[in-house]
């Protein structure tokens, strides 16, 4: 039910209380309707004190207390508005203003307003309205309808949906304009698709511009659309023409479509230029009517006509464009124009919406048309084409077929020198990387034996003492036999690779003989505490064996056993008799294991599983790929299990020939005996010694013992056989100098370096690094960590002596500096950082409790985390004072001072110093500065 022409109130301004039911509204004037407007088209006249804002009241009621209590109220305004129901505010529509600039114009014309009216009572409908815009100048006011809530939330949502089902012709429509915009792009010589892309184009616009005219919520848009629309409805008769044109000539008439644009572009610029009138003039919208239609009768006839005389020349498939035109002008003049007001708007807006989609639907089934008939012929002139060229095709096929074998044999032939040549460059550089690793290895697997043949035979030279002479030969032996060893593996190694290695079978009882060599290593597993076991099912196995190479093989498989297992552990070797005259020499270990990742290239040339410089083993990557080359040689197969951490398992599977012959009894190898000596006994046998103390750290046992024995005479020596042990071992003794190895288990020599000359206690120690490692790099980075001399090996035993005895005169030198006078009192900013905050922690420490008699070496110690020996040390390295004579000099020092600035009596200085018997404190004080603590003052003033 429309409430426009109801008696509404109004009253212009602006007043909360307008909007109660208790405010009298008899002097207000009362409306024709609220549809108002200024000008000719106006529909109601405006209220007569009406400036832009004011209030509109109607008194409504239910008639029947059966009708429904929830009511719907629609609001259609170009405006702004808050609507009231008794004085309460329920709904409001954009922003209120007393100006242009301040309001805010808001159409709703899909929101339905709820209003509770549960009862036959007058009810007061208010609404404060403002409107400065006048977007459209003959409706100002708004228009108003009531019904119930559900039935109007239905028709309005249902009016919504079929705007957003019209949005469905759009989409077609763009869709349409994206196909043959493309078809346009692929075949620019067509331009009739891109005529077509304009005209389908024109109709979406137009299309989209109605649909926002009816459902825009913002004002001025809707007039922004309007004047879209009725530029569409104008420009869309001329790219109409242009698409007949287009399909009627081969080539567009240039000077005809001119004229189409000549007039129309004009038109159209006057259509939107007065768009108001346009709209709402009856008279001005019968001349543009009359305008669409002359221009139709003249060039769409003429266009037409184009089409007709196309058709009569065999494209019979252009009716169809020219009974979509027909039927697109008839259904715009009956349905569009609704001349006869035989539609609703609804159906205008689905005839417009659809109807406008008839020509570019018919226009693309004509363009299939054209295409299928063009394939059809092209398939003729095809088949006509094939029929002539038969002979040549086959000629030129035979050619191809021997070109394409010939270019596919060279590219199959490139494929594979590439790929060999990349295989090729990719094992180069392995194996150039595995070499270099390899060579860095192996210098240090020959230059810790050399040092321990060269410097034992310059000792035996200078000192032919014979207990010494035996001890050094056993040296220069052993490490004579190692050198032998790895120099015979790298060249049956290199046999081996390159096939120059025979066979020389004999008879051997392979149980007797890993008895022997089990045996053999007894002593070195033993010194390991390792236990190592040998377990068989057979007591004896006479077999045609080369033994010389299984010797290696055995060899290398329980060296490598014991060497990578841990202290307290076991090895394992099993001898089993196998299926099709095979056997099995397995050895367990449950030592460090190899990683998984790793275990694919562990019996690789020159390959170790940890090359870093903290491995805890040494070895040069060769001995696995020995064995590997010897089982192979022997015709059999050598497999690995391994878990880190927990083991490893070598399998040894090789064929055997029973032999008629006896096997010749093999005698039992000598084996080394290792001995050791721990830092406790070197400490029981120095004890009482004032030799300097120097701490030892090398992981190889015979090295480490040389080196301790030679320096033993001039030395007390300690030892260590990792970085980490070292590093301990010197914070707890606090040596007076360190030699350390660069390649170590655990820790290497730059972090031994770097830890100990960046801790407090340690700083001021000198270090000389030991290591094969002499090139450039690795001296400067030994260095930087700290380094205070780098010797390589082999190294010279009276060198190393040289450089110890100089940096221990280095040392005594600045010991005697910063003692003389007590210079460390004055001038800490000489010494380097580490030691001048170390001082001066420990004068803080005692100068804080000065006044305690009762300061001793243990407490200072204990307050800056040090054992009595390292405190000891600490100060006598550095300033050659026991700490008993460093707190007595700050003692000193400051009741100098006191007495100096007559702090009190020399009694009581004395006890602020630290002495409880004055006579003590003079005495001490004579004794330190050569005179008396009287003579302070005295000279002063003097």
């Amino acid at each position: 039910m429309s409430l426009t022409t109801s008696p509404w109130k109004f009253r212009s301004g602006d007043d909360t209380r307008w909007g109660t039911p208790n405010f009298p509204d008899s002097s207000w004037q009362t409306l024709a309707g609220t549809n108002f407007g200024a000008g000719k088209y106006t529909r109601s006249p405006a209220p007569k004190t009406w400036t832009g804002f004011g209030w509109f009241r109607l008194w409504v009621k239910k008639e029947s207390p059966n009708l429904t209590n929830s009511w719907g109220l629609n609001l259609n305004h170009d405006a702004a508005s808050e609507t009231y129901l008794d004085g309460k505010k329920i709904m409001s529509f954009g922003r209120l203003g007393n100006s242009k600039q301040t309001m805010q114009a808001v159409r709703a014309p899909n929101v339905a307003i709820p209003l509770a009216i549960t009862d036959t009572l007058p009810h007061l409908i208010a609404i404060r309205f403002s409107n400065y815009n006048a977007f459209y100048p003959n409706f100002i006011g708004f228009d108003a309808q009531i019904q119930d809530l559900h039935q109007m939330n239905s028709r309005l949502a249902a009016d919504q949906h079929f705007m957003d089902l019209l949005l469905m012709s759009v989409a077609a429509a763009c869709t349409l304009v994206l196909v043959h915009l493309l078809l346009f792009a692929f075949y620019p010589k067509q331009r009739i698709h891109l005529c077509y892309v304009f005209y389908v184009f024109m109709i979406a616009l137009g299309l989209y511009a109605r649909y926002e005219t009816i459902v825009t919520t913002d004002p001025a848009m809707q007039v922004f659309f309007t004047k879209v629309f009725l530029c569409f409805v104008t420009m869309n008769l001329a790219f109409g023409a242009l698409l007949l044109y287009s399909a009627g000539y081969s080539t567009l008439p240039r000077r005809k479509i001119i004229a189409v644009f000549g007039i129309s572009i004009p038109v159209t610029f006057l259509t939107v230029w007065n768009w108001y009138d346009v709209w709402y003039d009856e008279i001005i919208t019968n001349l543009h009517n009359l305008y669409l239609l002359l221009f139709i009768l003249v060039f769409y006839t003429d266009a037409f006509l184009s089409v007709l005389r196309e058709i009569r020349k065999g494209k019979k498939s252009l009716w169809l464009i020219a009974a979509g035109v027909i039927f697109h002008f008839v259904s715009g003049i009956l349905i569009g124009a609704n001349v006869f007001n035989w539609f609703t708007l609804p159906e205008v807006m689905l005839a417009f919406a659809w109807g406008n989609l008839v020509v570019p639907a018919l226009f693309t089934i004509y363009l299939a048309l054209e295409v299928a008939g063009t394939n059809r012929f092209l398939a003729k002139q095809l088949i006509e084409t094939r029929d002539l060229a038969a002979v040549n095709l086959a000629q030129e096929q035979e050619k191809q077929r021997l070109i394409l074998a010939h270019t596919t044999e060279l590219e199959e032939t490139v494929l594979k020198r590439t790929a060999q040549v990349r295989e090729q460059a990719q094992r180069l550089q392995e194996m150039d990387a595995a070499k270099s690793r390899f060579f860095v290895n192996l210098t240090h697997e020959f230059k810790t034996p050399l040092s321990l043949i060269m410097n034992p035979a310059r000792e035996l030279l200078r000192n032919p003492d014979p207990k010494i002479a035996e001890q050094y030969a056993g040296y220069i032996l052993q490490n004579s036999n190692r050198l032998l060893q790895l120099i015979n593996q790298l060249l049956d190694l290199g046999r081996l690779e390159s096939g120059q290695t025979a066979l020389d079978v004999n008879p051997v009882d392979i149980i007797a003989m890993l008895r022997i060599h089990v045996a053999q290593f007894d002593s070195l597993a033993n010194n390991r505490n390792i236990q190592l076991d040998f377990y068989t099912d057979s007591e004896s196995l006479i077999i045609d064996e080369d033994a010389d190479k299984l010797e290696k093989i055995i060899q290398n498989l329980i060296s490598n056993a014991i060497k990578f297992s841990q202290k307290d552990g076991q090895v394992k070797v099993f001898f089993e008799m196998l299926a099709e005259a095979q056997y099995e020499i397995r050895v367990e270990d449950q030592g460090i294991g190899i990683p998984e990742n790793k275990l694919p290239f562990i019996f690789d040339r020159f390959y170790q599983a940890d090359s870093s410089d903290t491995r805890t083993r040494e070895g040069a990557g060769i001995g696995l790929a020995l064995v590997k080359e010897l089982v192979t040689l022997l015709g059999g197969e050598i497999m690995v299990d391994s878990s880190e951490a927990k083991g490893s398992t070598f399998k040894v599977r090789l064929p055997y020939k029973l032999s008629a012959e006896n096997a010749k009894p093999m005698p039992y190898p000598e084996t080394p005996v290792y001995q050791s000596n721990s830092n406790e006994q070197i400490a029981d046998e120095q004890q009482g010694n004032s030799l300097p103390v120097i701490l030892l750290i090398e992981d190889n046992q015979q090295l480490n013992a040389f080196i301790r024995t030679t320096l033993s005479e001039k030395f007390v020596v300690l030892t260590a056989e990792d970085g980490q042990a070292g590093i301990d071992l010197a914070f707890a003794e606090i040596p007076a100098l360190i030699i350390t190895d660069l390649m170590m288990p655990v820790k290497n020599g730059y972090e031994v370096c770097a830890e100990l000359k960046a801790d407090e206690r340690s700083s001021h120690i000198p270090i000389i690094m030991l290591t094969a490692k002499a090139d450039q790099d690795s001296r400067i980075h030994g260095l930087e960590t700290g380094s205070d001399a780098y010797l390589g090996k082999p190294f010279d035993n009276r060198e190393l002596e040289a450089v110890i005895e100089n940096l221990l005169r280095q040392r005594k030198a600045l010991q005697e500096k910063y003692s003389r006078n007590y210079r460390w009192l004055t001038h800490t900013e000489e010494m380097p950082s580490v030691e001048k905050a170390f001082l001066d922690k420990i004068r803080t420490v005692i100068e804080q409790n000065l006044d305690d008699e009762q300061i001793s070496t243990d407490w200072v110690g204990r307050q800056l985390g040090l054992s009595r020996a390292q405190l000891h040390r600490k100060l006598k390295a550095l300033i050659n004072q026991s700490p008993g004579e460093f707190v007595r000099s700050i003692r000193m020092q400051k009741a100098h001072e006191l007495l100096k600035n007559k702090a009190g009596t020399i009694a009581e200085i004395s006890y602020m110093v630290g002495y409880s018997n004055p006579a003590n404190f003079s005495t001490s004080f004579s004794k330190h500065f050569g005179y008396p603590p009287s003579a302070v003052s005295f000279e002063k003033h003097s």
